[in-house]
């Protein structure tokens, strides 16, 4: 018995031993790891992609990424967040790492497609009524003019504010340039008039004025439109109406 208490207890620490050690070279790995990564993968490249209306120089500014920044330290998040609010004709903006040091912004511009008035000024704005800043009559052309809604102190990269009396307004006006915007109308579509909110009306293919109706289906009247265009002639000219929602009724002048 002495003899195997002997050379039994050697055993055990050596068991011991190693059961220290291990959680104790998880975390020299762990802190080797984080060293590396703060030592190396600093940015030394930074590539803008997708900018017309900026320069590389300001879209990099806005991110707040710098050259030597960690590459895996930076918040991908707030960069584009950044980006977004501080550049106005910015849509959207995407931050992605490349190893060892290249951080790559794609950014995507908004499109103007039109404007409203205030107080003698014109702002430029897109589908969702996103203002994008004041522009001078000569820089209008090709835009929809959108009458009889007014913003409320405008600001240029935010969403348009309007009164609480023009709320449905603002509302509809964005289901309908969005709805024009995915089937290819906006070229077509010189005013938006939305001194009715309940049916407003836009003047169409320099031809006809359009009555919409009430804010429901309002993609789907559009392709009732386009598809009835295919069976009138091209030197008609006068009203449609599709405020019932079920069909197109052209009124020739």
């Amino acid at each position: 018995m002495a003899n195997q208490d002997r050379y039994g207890a050697p055993q055990k620490r050596k068991g011991r031993r190693r059961s220290l050690f291990a959680p104790l070279s998880v975390v020299l790995v762990a802190v080797a790891i984080v060293f590396g990564m703060g030592v190396f993968f600093r940015v030394q490249t930074i590539e803008v992609v997708g900018a017309v209306s900026y320069t590389d120089e300001e879209v990099i500014e806005a991110s707040g990424i710098s050259e030597g920044d960690n590459l895996f330290f930076i918040n991908q998040m707030n960069a584009s967040s950044r980006i977004f609010f501080r550049l106005s004709l910015v849509e959207s903006a995407t931050i992605a790492r490349s190893l060892p040091n290249k951080i790559t912004i794609t950014i995507e511009e908004s499109s103007a497609l039109a404007y409203v008035d205030w107080e003698g000024q014109y702002w430029m704005m897109t589908a969702n009524c996103k203002l994008l800043g004041s522009v001078t009559a000569e820089e209008l052309s090709g835009l929809i003019h959108v009458r009889n809604i007014t913003p409320e102190s405008p600001t240029a990269g935010e969403i348009m504010t309007v009164s609480s009396d023009e709320s449905l307004k603002l509302s509809y006006l964005q289901e309908l340039l969005g709805a024009m915007e995915d089937l290819g109308m906006i070229g077509d579509v010189t005013e938006v008039n939305m001194e009715n909110a309940a049916s407003p009306t836009f003047e169409y293919l320099g031809r006809f004025t359009v009555k919409m109706g009430s804010n429901d289906n309002t993609e789907y009247k559009l392709r009732m439109i386009l598809s009835a265009m295919e069976q009138i002639d091209s030197d008609v000219t006068g009203s449609i109406d599709v405020s019932d929602g079920t069909a197109v009724h052209v009124t020739p002048d």
